[in-house]
């Protein structure tokens, strides 16, 4: 079903951390994922904690897998550089021991990576490779030797100074898992506004104003439950530190089965401020403002 004149709303939206190094888990995130991926083709993998203190000499084990392959069991973490199979990318430990079973971690990797080419974009072919990692470097190669000018990282997408031929994307960590984003909450209300850079070009004499076009930009705001675990302060304080500087925002536009999987916008963003305020016997709520990092998507109801 497509969009409707009249939108019926769930919840009006969702806020995601994007989890450092792909970490979900309560223990010990000590792992250091290794940038030499050499696959053939993208590659995603995940590693988890499968035994505490039952290994060699006492040490912890993990499992991991490639692209939802079989699991590699029982593995001994030896506290130095890991091979995780043939492609190269590596995983270590600082610690051996007292890591949580279960937790665990993921990465997903760009190789020659195919797209769906249209004038001056291309788009990520694969769905599930759209999501791309904003903190990733990426390298975009056209065989017509077009320029990329902008990406939109919310929908895999990229565009070009001038119209594509044949166009191939790689980056390590370059596309985000499911498992590498943690809910934070949802949304009560929202708003955003897109604003578009102007020079002014009007000459003495003129008598109508004239621009020139620049860069598009965009801010916005947005009130939801406060979670004290999981503050949007804590998510300021973290991108003034660097550690975490986006979050990825699900604004709804229309969600007829009220199930988190109707119309709406995905945006990478920096929160830059927050609020919090209640009356007697209220929920707290938390309101934020934000700048957009990069384009936003929008995805219709299905």
């Amino acid at each position: 079903m497509s969009d409707l004149t009249t939108p019926t709303h769930g919840k009006f939206g969702a806020i995601y951390r994007l989890r450092p190094n792909g970490f979900k888990g309560d223990g010990l995130n000590d792992v250091t994922w290794g940038a030499a991926f050499a696959g053939a083709a993208s590659g995603d993998f995940e590693v988890v904690i499968d035994g505490v203190g039952t290994g060699t000499a006492g040490v912890d084990t993990f499992k991991w897998r490639t692209n939802g392959g079989a699991w590699n069991e029982t593995v001994d973490i030896t506290g130095a550089s890991q091979d995780l199979g043939a492609d190269g990318q590596t995983i270590t430990f600082a610690a051996t021991k007292g890591h949580t079973e279960d937790d665990q971690w993921s990465i997903g990797n760009l190789k020659a990576e195919p797209t769906t080419e249209s004038g001056t974009t291309a788009q990520i072919t694969e769905v599930t490779h759209r999501l791309l990692n904003p903190d990733a470097t990426l390298v975009w190669t056209d065989s017509g030797g077009a320029v990329v000018e902008w990406v939109d990282w919310s929908s895999g997408t990229a565009h070009f100074n001038k119209n594509v031929a044949t166009v191939t994307v790689a980056g390590n960590n370059g596309y985000v898992l499911a498992s590498g984003l943690q809910k934070l909450g949802y949304l009560l209300s929202w708003n955003m506004t897109a604003t578009l850079d102007l020079a002014d070009t009007t000459a003495m004499g003129d008598e109508w104003k004239t621009s020139l076009p620049g860069q598009v930009g965009g801010s916005g705001g947005s009130e939801g439950f406060f979670i004290g675990n999981a503050s949007l302060l804590d998510e300021i304080l973290a991108a003034a530190s660097v550690a975490q500087k986006t979050c990825l925002l699900q604004l709804f536009t229309y969600d007829p089965d009220q199930d988190q999987t109707g119309s709406h916008f995905n945006v990478w963003v920096n929160f830059t401020g927050m609020g919090m305020n209640t009356a007697i016997g209220e929920v707290i709520k938390e309101s934020a403002n934000f700048q957009f990092h990069g384009k936003p998507s929008y995805v219709v109801n299905a």
